[in-house]
C-alpha cells in the first residue's frame, strides 16, 4: 500500500491513456475489457485509511454489517455458487424483459462479461497474516465490483471514460470509501483536457449532486435482488435521477460516448424528455 510508484503509474494512466490505447501498453481501454485495472490498483494503494473509515460507516446498519461480515445474501459460498454465476448467466438474462434492471446489465456486459472484473477484487489468498481487517476487505472488494455494472445501468452513466469517472463520484458517495473521488477527478480532467471543454465539470458537478441525493441502501443491495425489477422502478425507490448534463455531454461530443447502458428496445422516456439544468 501507498507504493509511489504504482500511484503515479496510475494517475498518469488514468489521466492521459485511459480510454485509449498506447502509453499504458497492455492496459490500454480500446474497448472496455480493462476499464478498472488502474482504478482498483488506486483503491489497494489507498486502501490505508481509506478501507477502515469506510468499514467503519458501513458498521452502522445491519445491511452495511452484512456486507462487511459476509452473511446472508453476502455470504461466500452463495456469492461464488449462485450469485456470480448466474450474473454470467447470459441465457437466463436474455429472458428478461427489456424493462428490467438485468435486461439493461445484459446489454452492458454481453461483450466482455463480469470474470475479469470480478478476478480484480483483493482475495483471500492475498490476506497474508489472517488479519480480520483484511477479511473485511475482501467482502467489501467482492461487494463493491459485482455492484459496480449494475450502478452504470441505473444512473445511466455507460463505459466511456467520463462514465465511469461518474460511476466512481457515485461509488464514493454510496459506500463512503474516498479514493473513487479522486479517480473521478483524474477522469474528469482528461476528458475536459481531451474535448477543450468546460462540460464535463459540469457533468462532474451534476453527478456529485445526483449521488447525494440517492438513497444509501442502494450500497446495501444483494445484485441479483434487483435483476428482475423494473428499472425505472428501482430508481424511484432510491432516489435515482436523470443526468441531464451528461446527456448533453453525449450529444455534443458523441464519438466519446458509448451509450450501452441503455437497452436497445426499451424507451428510457425520463432520458428522452430531459434537458440540462446546469
Amino acid at each position: 500500500m501507498w507504493n509511489l510508484k504504482k500511484i503515479f503509474k496510475t494517475t498518469h494512466y488514468l489521466m492521459t491513456t485511459y480510454g485509449e490505447e498506447g502509453l499504458a501498453g497492455n492496459n490500454s481501454d480500446s474497448n472496455g475489457e480493462h476499464r478498472l485495472d488502474h482504478i482498483v490498483n488506486m483503491y489497494r494503494e489507498m486502501n490505508i485509511p481509506f478501507g477502515p473509515i469506510m468499514a467503519a460507516a458501513n458498521r452502522k446498519t445491519r445491511a452495511g454489517r452484512d456486507i462487511l461480515w459476509a452473511r446472508g445474501d453476502f455470504e461466500v459460498d452463495h456469492i461464488e455458487n449462485v450469485v456470480v454465476p448466474t450474473l454470467m448467466d447470459f441465457t437466463y438474462l436474455k429472458t428478461l424483459a427489456p424493462n428490467t434492471v438485468g435486461a439493461h446489465y445484459l446489454n452492458l456486459v454481453k461483450n466482455w462479461g463480469i470474470q475479469d472484473l470480478y478476478n480484480q477484487r483483493f482475495k483471500h489468498e492475498e490476506i497474508v497474516n489472517d488479519d480480520f481487517g483484511d477479511e473485511i476487505r475482501v467482502n467489501l472488494s467482492r461487494h463493491l465490483l459485482l455492484s459496480h455494472d449494475l450502478w452504470h445501468v441505473l444512473f445511466r452513466y455507460d463505459t466511456s471514460t467520463l462514465g465511469e469517472a461518474m460511476i466512481q463520484e457515485v461509488t464514493g458517495h454510496i459506500t463512503n470509501f474516498k479514493p473513487p473521488f479522486l479517480v473521478s477527478f483524474m477522469g474528469t480532467w482528461k476528458v475536459a483536457r481531451q474535448t477543450k471543454s468546460k462540460l464535463p465539470w459540469k457533468v462532474r458537478k451534476e453527478c456529485k449532486a445526483l449521488s447525494k441525493a440517492c438513497k444509501k441502501e442502494l450500497f446495501y443491495q444483494p445484485p441479483l435482488s434487483l435483476l428482475e425489477r423494473d428499472i425505472a422502478e428501482v430508481r424511484r425507490e432510491f432516489k435515482i435521477g436523470v443526468p441531464s448534463v451528461y446527456k448533453q455531454f453525449t450529444e455534443q461530443f458523441g464519438d466519446l460516448a458509448r451509450m450501452d447502458t441503455f437497452h436497445p428496445q426499451y424507451a428510457d422516456m425520463a432520458w428522452e424528455v430531459t434537458e440540462a439544468s446546469l
